[in-house]
């Protein structure tokens, strides 16, 4: 059923598209187009039922291997092609800063000259946004990435030790948001990290799973009350956490972003909105890669015990004196290639991200697609992620051994691993995130049996709310029992990182 927010959604942009929309003369060098069962709106009710993963479906749909959808207000262009895709990140024009500034404003809530300042130089703006990502960038490889890592893995073995204590049902999916946050936000903000009160967690998280209705920019305390009020109550704790100077105490990452952001002119109030919109790069995509792969893990008895038998013999060390077990992060890099090969075959199939870029002048794309100026190009990951010619004859089967480099197979596929971005547009956090979620599946793994109430790993449904995240987080509660595994019972436990080993040998796009 279609909320009061899907229903302001669909308003505003039929209302703004028949104000606005002009119909061009189609120059036969474009795409074609195609249409939707129900005429003029079939697609926006697509984007507003399923979210973005509405792109991947009309891919495997559609033969073509670039067509446009119509959404009124411009067409927006969907790519299947490597082809294509390889073309599209050696243009230039085709560039991904306007919908930072987009998301700024829509989901930040940022406006004004704060605004202006973040807003990209191309477009008259202060180039904020971009100084940001540059500053960013050194802050997550190197001594800092070692130094997030190190507070990060001292938090995973506690976490997980307080899972194996609990009696009864637990939700899964929920311990992992939990979890994640407390230990990825930690190592970001330091001692006095905001997310530590409840309030700021569960806002955040009532923020990021109802992203949709936010980006009309209609009434918004109204048409996405929910993310609305989420949103406020985490910037009220940001408020709080940059008056008590929290951020002196924090990560690179933080204190380069809070310097950053004030050497462009914003006020402590737009730093601290802007930061909760943060959260979405450090966790949207964490918590549900997390999940699955234990899903996936879990749910396969034999790779779970291959796994198992590869941790214990080449990532784990006995303490002889007191007999604690340490999951060494950098052997399971290192000497783990099954588990690693796994965690990226799980991003492969699991993925439903859809890169984005906006025209900044007419294009040409591959000497034969002409794409107009102004309009938005998308590029599922699902299709591409499938294809039979990127990835052999057994592309839509689950393989854990496809990432594996031997002398004979090389598993590199250009344009062919999306999950990370497109490049150049690439996420900047992916060897924190894979670390932490390395830590967090080694531990589980090794200390907890899992099984589902129902008997078997159903697959829950997706929440199409959570725009921001390419991982299909789901929808409601996942529960679970856990126990302590017998061979282990009693035994205590710990993560070890070290100095120079935070950067993962992982595909990208």
């Amino acid at each position: 059923m279609l909320q009061l927010s899907h229903l302001a959604l669909v308003g505003a942009v039929t209302a703004i598209g028949f104000l606005l929309h002009r119909r061009y003369s189609r120059d036969p060098r474009e795409p074609p187009v195609v249409g939707s069962t129900i005429p003029v709106l079939g697609h926006i009710f697509g984007l507003l039922r399923y979210g973005v993963g509405y792109f991947g479906q009309l891919t495997e749909k559609h033969p073509h291997p670039i067509f446009a959808i119509d959404l009124l207000l411009t067409k927006v262009y969907l790519v299947k092609s490597p082809e294509i895709l390889q073309a599209i990140q050696r243009t230039r024009a085709l560039t991904f800063d306007p919908f930072v500034t987009f998301t700024t404003e829509r989901l930040a809530g940022i406006r004004g000259p704060a605004l202006e300042a973040l807003r990209e130089k191309q477009a008259g703006g202060g180039g904020g946004n971009q100084a940001l990502l540059h500053a960013m960038h050194p802050t997550l490889t190197g001594k800092p990435l070692d130094r997030m890592n190190e507070r990060m893995v001292r938090l995973l073995s506690p976490l997980v030790g307080e899972l194996a204590q609990r009696d009864g049902v637990v939700d899964l999916y929920g311990w992992c948001q939990h979890a994640i946050t407390e230990a990825s936000t930690e190592a970001s903000y330091g001692p006095l990290n905001p997310y530590k009160e409840k309030s700021v967690e569960d806002g955040f998280w009532a923020f990021e799973s109802n992203l949709s209705p936010l980006l009309p920019g209609i009434l918004p305390w109204i048409t996405a009350r929910k993310a609305y009020k989420g949103r406020e109550a985490a910037y009220a704790g940001f408020l709080k956490y940059y008056a008590a100077e929290g951020h002196k105490q924090g990560s690179e990452l933080t204190i380069a972003r809070y310097q950053t952001l004030a050497d462009a002119g914003l006020r402590v109030e737009d730093i601290a909105r802007n930061e909760v919109s943060m959260g979405l790069g450090l966790l949207s995509n964490t918590v549900p890669a997390a999940f699955w792969i234990i899903f996936d893990l879990y749910r396969r008895p034999d790779l779970l015990r291959e796994i198992r038998d590869e941790l214990t013999e080449n990532a784990l060390r006995v303490d002889e004196e007191t007999g604690k077990h340490v999951i060494n992060i950098p052997s399971i890099r290192d000497n783990c290639p099954l588990l690693v090969s796994t965690y990226q075959e799980i991003l492969r199939v699991r993925a439903a991200s859809s890169p984005t870029r906006i025209a900044a002048e007419e294009v040409l794309l591959a000497d034969k697609h002409l794409i107009k100026k102004g309009s938005v190009i998308s590029i599922p990951s699902q299709p591409i992620g499938r294809r039979e010619d990127v990835w052999g004859s057994n592309s839509l089967e689950f393989n854990p051994r496809r990432f594996i480099k031997t002398p004979e197979h090389n598993p590199r596929r250009p344009g062919g691993f999306m999950s990370f971005g497109v490049s150049p547009v690439i996420c900047p956090g992916r060897h924190f995130a894979s670390t932490e979620i390395m830590g967090v599946v080694a531990l589980m793994v090794l200390r907890l049996e899992i099984e589902p109430v129902r008997g078997e790993w159903w697959e829950p449904k997706s929440n199409s709310l959570a725009i921001a995240s390419g991982m299909r987080p789901i929808l409601g509660r996942f529960d679970v029992r856990v126990r302590e595994r017998e061979e282990v019972k009693g035994v205590q436990w710990d993560c070890e990182s070290r100095e120079g080993s935070g950067v993962f040998p992982l595909m990208v796009g």
